[in-house]
């Protein structure tokens, strides 16, 4: 959605894929940073998939330790460019469960390195665990329906904090419009993104009166709804 009031103007994407990270990706960290500066965003959140998903670290060939280091590359080289630029970037992964997707963020890279059970302690174990360590989970687009995704329209309103409303990739408004009242009905914090996989593709967040300081700064600011989800049709 266009913010005709011209107030949301600090722009944060929160659903962003890299080359590095996930196969699917088409650009580097770096070059999906510069891209998002170029047009106009203060923050990305990078959320690879991971190794549970469409990761690009594959094979047995690697410690945990070492699938970790691959993992974050992605990451860590948007975060070089983004301090360079002037662009705030946020780790975060997207774990999978027989297509079903969830977006974790305030889970670095030393609480994933310490906790190889999220590869084998089952879905709801693991969300557990995520959180009770600080971790903080957006369930993505919970009614997309693709063959990859196994139970379309699953939800876990007791194992997670906010739902996303609006991805710009979904084919079928519908689905944006299920995952608002799925947040509505169990009083969840609202996220938006573009689930971007490139460069050419940008349109899709959350925007802000004011620009963000920090991650707690964004989950408060949306927790208060003192923000405008982008492209979002009820708004």
């Amino acid at each position: 959605m266009n913010d005709k009031t011209g107030k949301y103007i600090y722009k944060v994407e929160t659903h962003l894929h890299t080359s590095q990270g996930s196969a699917c990706g088409k650009n580097t960290g770096a070059e999906m940073a510069r891209a998002y500066k170029n047009c106009g965003y203060c923050a990305v959140f990078i959320t690879d998939h991971f190794f549970n998903g469409n990761t690009a670290v594959r094979g047995n060939q690697y410690s945990w330790e070492n699938k970790i280091s691959l993992f974050v590359k992605g990451y860590k080289d948007a975060k070089m460019a983004g301090d360079k630029i002037g662009l705030d970037v946020y780790f975060g992964f997207e774990l999978c469960d027989r297509g079903t997707e969830f977006l974790i963020y305030n889970y670095g890279e030393e609480k994933l390195r310490s906790y190889p059970g999220i590869m084998t302690d089952g879905l709801y174990k693991s969300l557990e665990n995520i959180r009770k360590s600080g971790g903080f989970i957006v369930h993505a687009h919970p009614f997309r329906n693709e063959p990859y995704i196994q139970e379309p329209g699953r939800i876990f309103p007791e194992y997670i904090d906010a739902v996303e409303v609006v991805n710009t990739a979904n084919r079928l408004p519908e689905s944006n419009l299920r995952a608002l009242e799925y947040a509505e009905k169990y009083n969840l914090i609202k996220f938006g993104g573009s689930d971007t996989h490139s460069v050419n593709y940008h349109e899709g967040g959350i925007a802000f009166a004011r620009k963000p300081e920090s991650f707690e700064d964004i989950i408060e600011m949306a927790k208060k709804e003192e923000c405008m989800i982008l492209n979002a049709e009820y708004q």
